[in-house]
């Protein structure tokens, strides 16, 4: 449906706005929170810093289990620019780990930053103790939130009883406050009184770059837990919590998933106490980010276990299971669980499948967080030939399609890349039917920087989206579910069957200033296939960490948008709708117009959201100050897709104190074929001569008045008069003047620019593929007689039909020759 164009601005409040843009916030940031922790169970009071937060009204939540009972800002100008003061109730069923939150202000939305939930209490860090003999003495199952600074080293006391368990887990990376190339990457390490490492880690992948040390304390006594950079670094920002007690900490599970709503038995594996076994009821619906706790009479482990709630039937592996012949016995779809127990482990299921039957094999093993690096094969369980095989089609994950042969026994195994193993190497490998699916995600506009949905009032906000579609296809639309009110949303119809396409977010002028957590879907939208139901997330990955070489170290995933109107800006821009349309090979200057209110004047830099499939437009033009317009250069290449495009434009200016960015209503813009087509003959002169060149006019499409053509890209100091032309031109004569002092060559970039009158504007067309040929005039003969002055011209009624190219190379090689025998005859 096309966008109706209503997009002026009537600037009615312009006091208001007189009085609002001077203390304008905008660009709000959310660069810190102290303490990086809570307890759950409990109400705590944290601070969060930044930028341009003097008007802030709200503190975001992302995720379950939490509550903001109060919200307050200093009473100091200065001060409260800076800092929000944030109560929090903290369920007693929080989920621990990390909390994700942003600032919302009337002006803008912050970036993401984490809290982390814990289930001890939190006691801070102090100073000294960066030396083994004079650690901090704590007690048994808290939390210490404290700094690495470089080179810095902290040590804390506990003292424990034989036989109890000490266990040491740390948030670190996981905080994703410190970044850049050294961004903190925790060691952790249990030492004795004689300063001895009894047990240490570093990277410990159910925690990711964070680290887990555990032991069974071998006598009564005191032991120190330090902690560190893995190299020594420390940033300024490089804070950590630092679980320290006898609370269990196993590293694996299995199985790893479950049917939604189900009650099974699941194994914990890894603790230095041994295996715990569990039961548990998984949710009914599939959450959005679920794990598993574990815990016993000793408390509770800090992070839960990753845990797929998917519908598939569970088989566990029994060993012996490393060949085909003796493969656990499992079923198509179905869910195979085990682990690689030891190095060189090779774990076999079997399962039966139709000819032609075709099953997506995914096997989940770093991403539930186990140190296997998997490869999964598929052979034939009759004779072992491999049907397939992958290594890490799913980052270090594999994956593969399978499509039986034939009816009869399969097997999938699986076993370790670099053939490593023990009890912690866990995996979970699904087989299931081939499901159509689809993600889009927008791209950022600013590299790392995920692009924010703050609408003001009365203007919109654009996004260009990355649609993938798995095993399907056909137009794929947008909808909003849980959308602020006044908000709506819209992808043109054109779009819809590409890869990537504009979705712009409008707020209606009277929309209340407020936010939430908004679902966008992308969906199959195709009347000819109304009984297919395709429908996949709007996503975003927030770049937490970003280390050496760009590498992105830690990432946020949001599958829910953080959607906010804010209050109106003192500009609008609007696109003046092109009344002709853009033609292959051509260009065009689109008009876009702004209203700005009154006291505000500002450059507001004005850029295509998404061009259409072969047009480019210029990304460097702004309306000035002092000026309500502007024009973008636009051209189309020759192969440019021949339709109808509705496009919008991104406008971006500073106000207050940051810069504000909102999208034009959609307007048509259509790119057709060139109304006429040339046909160039070569030419050819020497230095201080006129030729003529001939260009032959196809008409494609008929138009009113005259057009007016020029020739350009000759060569240096050469001229040629521009001419005009009707619709029923068949043919065009440039005379083209070759000065003395035009430079000799063959210059092959000529083209006319032609400039079609329609409907009062003009349709600009580049044609071309000419050719002149710029050659030095014969030496003279030594002896020659100079030459005559030149008779006085006489007015010709008609000026004599040009030669064609093959005419004058002709008469060009009669001179030569006669030239030629005029000189032997001399001699």
């Amino acid at each position: 449906m096309r966008t109706q164009f209503s997009a002026r601005l009537s600037f009615t409040a312009a006091a208001l706005l007189l009085l609002t843009v001077p203390t304008f916030a905008a660009a709000p940031r959310f660069t810190n929170v102290m303490p990086h922790g809570v307890q759950r169970g409990t109400e705590a009071t944290i601070t969060l810093s930044g930028a341009n937060l003097e008007d802030a009204e709200e503190v975001l939540l992302y995720d379950s289990g939490m509550e903001v009972i109060e919200f307050t800002q200093p009473e100091d100008a200065a001060q409260k620019a800076r800092t929000v003061t944030v109560k929090l109730r903290i369920a007693a069923d929080c989920p621990l780990g990390s909390q994700r939150m942003r600032i919302r202000t009337r002006t803008g939305i912050s970036e993401v930053q984490n809290v982390a939930v814990t289930a001890l209490p939190i006691v801070e860090e102090k100073e000294p103790n960066t030396d083994f003999a004079t650690p901090q003495v704590i007690e048994m199952n808290q939390v210490v939130h404290g700094r690495i600074d470089n080179e810095d080293v902290d040590y804390y006391q506990v003292e424990v009883k034989k036989g109890d368990r000490i266990t040491a887990e740390v948030f670190g990376m996981r905080l994703a406050f410190s970044g850049g190339g050294n961004y903190f990457d925790p060691y952790i390490a249990i030492m004795n009184a004689n300063r001895f490492e009894i047990a240490q880690a570093d990277d410990t992948p159910l925690v990711w770059n964070d680290g887990v040390a555990s032991v069974i304390a071998p006598e009564d006594g005191k032991y120190v837990i330090q902690i560190r950079d893995a190299a020594y670094n420390g940033d300024g920002r490089a804070y950590y919590l630092l679980h320290i007690g006898n609370f269990p900490r196993p590293k694996a599970i299995v199985p790893a998933g479950g049917k939604p709503g189900e009650t099974l038995q699941v194994t914990f594996l890894g603790d230095v106490s041994g295996p715990i076994t569990r039961e548990v009821t998984l949710p009914a619906a599939t959450p959005e980010r679920f794990g598993l706790e574990v815990q016993d009479d000793k408390g509770v482990a800090p992070t839960p276990h990753v845990f797929r709630v998917v519908d598939l039937q569970n088989s566990i592996e029994v060993e012996p299971n490393n060949d085909r012949n003796t493969g656990t016995a499992a079923v198509a779809p179905g869910a195979m669980n085990g682990v690689i127990q030891e190095p060189g482990d090779f774990d076999f299921f079997t399962f039966e499948a139709k000819k032609d039957q075709q099953f997506d094999i995914e096997v989940y093993a770093r991403r539930i967080r186990s140190p296997l690096d998997a490869v999964v094969y598929v052979y034939r369980q009759d004779n072992g030939q491999q049907v397939a095989a992958n290594d890490d089609s799913r980052g270090q994950d594999p994956y593969l399609r399978f499509k039986a042969p034939e009816d009869g026994k399969y097997c999938v195994a699986v076993r370790d890349h670099l053939q490593n193993g023990s009890d912690i190497y866990s995996y979970r490998i699904e087989i299931a039917p081939i499901t159509p699916g689809v993600t889009a995600e927008p791209i950022e506009f600013a590299r790392y920087v995920q692009p924010n949905v703050d609408i003001p009032q009365g203007s919109g906000k654009g996004v260009v989206v990355n649609v993938q579609r798995r095993d399907f296809g056909g137009p794929v639309a947008f909808r909003g579910d849980n959308l602020p009110d006044g908000v709506r949303l819209e992808c043109p119809e054109g779009w819809r069957t590409g890869g990537t396409m504009p979705l712009v977010f409008y707020a209606d002028e009277n929309a209340p200033v407020a936010g939430r957590y908004g679902t966008v879907v992308a969906h199959l939208a195709d009347p000819n296939q109304p009984n297919t139901k395709v429908e996949g997330p709007f996503q975003q990955h927030m770049l937490m960490i970003r280390g050496n070489n760009n590498n992105r170290v830690w990432e946020e995933e949001i599958v829910r948008v953080p959607i906010v109107v804010t209050e109106k800006v003192p500009f609008k821009v609007w696109i003046d709708p092109p009344k002709v349309p853009l033609v292959r090979g051509g260009s065009m200057n689109l008009k876009v117009m702004c209203e700005k209110a009154e006291g505000w004047d500002e450059d507001i830099q004005v850029l295509m959201l998404q061009n259409p499939s072969g047009v480019n437009a210029s990304g460097s033009v702004k309306i000035a100050k002092g000026t309500t317009e502007a024009l973008i250069p636009m051209n189309a290449a020759g192969n440019a897709a021949v339709q109808e495009s509705m496009i919008a434009i991104r406008c971006i200016a500073k106000v207050g104190n940051g810069n504000i960015e909102t999208c034009t209503p959609f307007v048509p813009l259509r790119v057709e074929e060139q109304y006429v087509t040339f046909e160039f003959a070569q030419a050819a002169a020497e230095q201080g001569k006129e030729i003529p060149m001939v260009v032959k006019v196809n008409k494609r499409k008929d138009f009113e008045g005259e057009a007016e053509v020029a020739l350009v890209g000759l060569p240096a100091n050469a001229t040629a008069e521009p001419l005009k032309m009707t619709k029923d031109t068949a043919e065009l004569v440039f005379t083209i003047k070759v000065a003395e002092n035009t430079p000799p060559g063959d210059n092959k970039n000529l083209l006319c620019q032609v400039k079609v009158p329609e409907a009062g504007e003009t349709i600009f067309h580049n044609l071309g593929n000419g050719r002149l040929r710029v050659d030095r005039p014969l030496p003279p003969k030594a002896d020659a007689p100079p030459p005559a002055a030149a008779p006085p011209m006489e007015k010709k009624e008609e000026p004599p039909k040009p030669l064609s190219r093959l005419e004058m190379l002709r008469l060009q090689q009669k001179e030569k020759e006669a030239a030629a025998a005029a000189a032997a005859a001399g001699q």
